[in-house]
Formats: C-alpha cells, sequence, structure tokens
C-alpha cells in the first residue's frame, strides 16, 4: 500500500522516545497541510528550533488571550507552566471556532480538562485536524488512540508502551528498526508500513517555509539567510 499523507479532518498521534526523530516527523506531516486552506495553530510547549528557522513571519505569533485566527497560514502560541487555566479556555474557543488545526509537540503537557477530548472526539465534523507528538502512550488524553486515524511510532524506551499502543493497532509494531525508522499504521486501511527517516530538520524547515501562504511585502527575515551546513542536518543562519 502506498503511505498517505494525512487529510484535513485526520487526527494523527506521532509516538516515540526523546531523539528518536518524533517532533521532526510531526513537523514533517504538518509541512504537508493545506495552510492556504485554513489557519493551524502549533502549541510549542518546548520551544521547537525549527520555528524558529522558518521565520516570523510567515509564521505568526499567538497568545493564548488572542481571537483564534481565521486567515490561512501557521500561527505559533508557547504556553508556560502554570497556564493551563488559560489553555483550557483558548482550546474551546478552538472547539466553538472549527476549521482549524492543531499541532502539539509533548501532547502530555495538554491540561486535564474536557476541551482536548472535545475536540479529538468532535474534530471530523468541526473540521479541526490533530497532529499530537507525545513521549509515551501514558499520561495523554485517550482520544489521541482510540479517535486516530494515523499512528506514527518511533523507537519507545519502556517495552510496556508497546502493548499499550497495540491495544489500539492490531499490529506487531515492536520489531527493531534502523535509527530514525519508524511505524505507521493507516487504521482506515488496516495497514502498517515500516518507513524510513523523514527528512532532516533543515529540509523540514525549508519546507514549512515554502509552504506557509505569506504576502510578496511580507519582512522575512529567514527567507533567503538560512541554510543547513554539516552532515547531521542542523541548521546553520548565515
Amino acid at each position: 500500500m502506498p503511505f498517505r499523507f494525512p487529510g484535513g479532518d485526520a487526527r494523527t498521534t506521532v509516538l516515540g522516545a526523546t531523539g528518536s526523530g518524533k517532533s521532526t516527523c510531526g513537523l514533517w506531516l504538518l509541512s504537508y497541510q493545506r495552510f492556504d486552506k485554513r489557519p493551524w495553530i502549533a502549541l510549542d510547549f518546548k520551544r521547537e528550533i525549527i520555528f524558529d528557522h522558518v521565520g516570523f513571519p510567515p509564521i505568526q505569533q499567538l497568545t493564548l488571550a488572542d481571537r483564534i485566527p481565521r486567515k490561512p497560514g501557521l500561527y505559533l502560541a508557547s504556553p508556560r507552566p502554570g497556564q493551563d487555566g488559560y489553555l483550557e479556555n483558548f482550546l474551546w474557543r478552538v472547539w466553538s471556532a472549527g476549521n482549524v488545526g492543531l499541532f502539539i509537540d509533548e501532547a502530555a503537557l495538554m491540561p486535564d480538562g474536557d476541551a482536548f477530548p472535545a475536540i479529538l472526539q468532535q474534530g471530523r465534523s468541526k473540521r479541526i485536524p490533530v497532529i499530537a507528538c507525545s513521549q509515551r502512550p501514558v499520561g495523554v488524553a485517550r482520544g489521541l488512540f482510540s479517535e486516530a486515524n494515523f499512528f506514527c511510532v518511533y523507537r519507545m524506551v519502556d517495552r510496556r508502551d508497546y502493548k499499550t499502543v497495540e491495544g489500539f493497532v492490531p499490529a506487531d509494531i515492536g520489531q527493531p528498526l534502523p535509527r530514525y525508522a519508524w511505524h505507521w499504521y493507516d487504521v482506515a486501511d488496516h495497514e502498517l508500513l515500516a518507513m524510513s527517516a523523514v527528512p532532516d530538520p533543515g529540509a523540514v524547515a525549508g519546507r514549512l517555509r515554502e509552504a506557509i501562504p505569506y504576502r510578496a511585502n511580507d519582512w522575512h527575515p529567514f527567507r533567503w539567510t538560512s541554510r543547513v551546513t554539516g552532515r547531521d542536518g542542523r541548521l546553520t543562519l548565515h
């Protein structure tokens, strides 16, 4: 079966240990979304460096007190510890608005309220696609598994975590893969694929930068000044 990217109403769960490549993969999946058709909001708890190298603009910064954007593009909100109440209210406004995508790194840091489960359960009808990354399948909303259309599974540290995921993915995902390789399970097609490493962070940042719509007169500090140097694919500004 050919690999297919998550569509406009899909919920995608990305799992993997620290350093496994899950965040880069989640952002790679995000880079193939239609930013010209709806706004996408990235909830960035850990200050992902790739966003800095994409630039502001084309990414637009949000606070948790701002209105939910209606204009297509990519928006970034960076919740801090102790802001669970503000984030919960923000998520309810996303739920009310509809037709806005969510990218979440470190999904275990989402507030323990009803808003995020409601988004996962009703995301298809309200046109709220979700791409959510987590280190482990514990301490996260159950809807990340019960409502998922796609699973992306990297190496996990605790062998018990594989058993947890296999309760929702009827396949053996515990087989070892090369470094940065991953398993991809398409729920609708009941297909498990072994995938090779996604492009390096520099390439992912470049694809995001090209995919996000912006006006020709937008100030774009990284458009011509960032490139990748070194064999490790790290981003360096010049």
